[in-house]
C-alpha cells in the first residue's frame, strides 16, 4: 500500500471520530437534561404528596372538630339558658353579679369556639358572582373598624374602584377582616396599616402590610395550622378557615416578614373560577 492510499483512510478516521464525539455532546445533554427534568419531577410529586397529606390531616382534623363542636354545643345551650335566668334575676351590682358577669364572657368566648369548629369542618362552596373587590375590602375593614379603632391604627388604602371578578363576596370579605384583626394585634398603638390590590396577569392580589413586630420564626410554617396562635386568647382556626376559603377560591394565601419591617399577608385570586 503507498503512502498516498493511507490519506483517505486517515481523513474517514477524522471524520468518524468527530462525528462519534458530536454524537457524545448530544447524549451527554440530552442526558443532563433528563436528569433535570426528573429532579423537577420529583420536586414536584414531593410538594403533591405533602399538599395532599396535609389536606388528609386537614379533613381528619376538621371531623373531629365537627364531632367536639356537636358535643359542646347542647350543654353550652342549657347553661347559656341558665346564665341567661341568673343574669335577669341578680341585681345590676355586687359580687354575684361580677361573677356572673365573668361566667357569661367565658360562656361567649366558648360559643365562638363551637361556631369557628363548625365553620373549620364545613364543605366551603363560594356561590360565586360578580362583584367589587373594592367594596369586599372597604365591607372588611368596617368589620375590623372596632380592633383597629381600639389600638388608633390608621389604614392606608392603595387601590382602585373598581375591580371587578367573580367571587363569593361574604366569604372573602371574611378572609381579609380576619386578616386586619390579626394586624391591629400585631402592630403597636398608634401603628399603620396598609392595604393594596392590584391585577397582576389574570390574577388578583391583595396584600396586607402591618407595623408590627413581624412573624416569628416559630409561627412562620404554623400559622394556618388549625389551632395554632401564639396568643393568650384566640381559637387558632380564624387563619386557617381564611385558608379554606381562599383555596376553594382556587387562590392561595401567604404570611411573610416585609423587608422594610412588619408582616405582609398576600391573596392572589384567579380572575376567573
Amino acid at each position: 500500500m503507498s503512502p498516498t492510499d493511507s490519506k483517505p483512510d486517515v481523513a474517514a478516521l477524522m471524520e468518524l471520530m468527530r462525528s462519534f464525539n458530536e454524537t457524545s455532546e448530544r447524549l451527554q445533554r440530552s442526558h443532563d437534561a433528563l436528569q433535570s427534568r426528573v429532579a423537577e419531577l420529583t420536586r414536584e410529586l414531593e410538594e403533591k404528596n405533602r399538599e395532599l397529606a396535609r389536606k388528609s390531616r386537614l379533613a381528619l382534623i376538621g371531623e373531629m372538630a365537627a364531632c367536639l363542636a356537636h358535643e359542646i354545643r347542647n350543654p353550652l345551650g342549657g347553661i347559656q339558658m341558665w346564665a341567661s335566668i341568673l343574669e335577669e334575676d341578680l341585681p345590676k351590682d355586687g359580687e354575684p353579679r361580677l361573677t356572673l358577669d365573668k361566667m357569661m364572657r367565658g360562656l361567649r368566648g366558648l360559643d365562638r369556639l363551637v361556631e369557628d369548629m363548625l365553620d373549620f369542618a364545613r364543605d366551603i362552596q363560594p356561590q360565586r358572582r360578580t362583584c367589587d373587590l373594592s367594596e369586599i375590602l372597604e365591607e372588611a375593614l368596617m368589620g375590623a373598624e372596632r380592633a383597629l379603632a381600639e389600638k388608633k391604627i390608621s389604614v392606608v388604602r392603595a387601590f382602585t374602584r373598581p375591580l371587578p371578578f367573580q367571587a363569593d363576596p361574604a366569604l372573602l370579605s371574611r378572609v381579609f377582616a380576619n386578616i386586619a384583626i390579626n394586624a391591629s394585634q400585631a402592630a403597636p398603638e398608634g401603628g399603620r396599616l396598609e392595604v393594596a390590590a392590584s391585577r397582576i396577569s389574570s390574577r388578583l392580589r391583595v396584600t396586607f402590610h402591618d407595623s408590627g413586630p413581624g412573624i416569628s420564626a416559630e409561627a412562620l410554617p404554623k400559622m394556618f395550622t388549625p389551632f395554632y396562635t401564639s396568643r393568650s386568647r384566640g381559637t387558632g382556626l380564624g387563619l386557617a378557615i381564611a385558608h379554606r376559603i381562599v383555596e376553594a377560591h382556587g387562590g392561595t394565601i401567604a404570611g411573610a416578614n416585609h423587608p422594610g419591617g412588619g408582616a405582609v399577608f398576600t391573596v392572589d385570586l384567579p380572575e376567573a373560577p
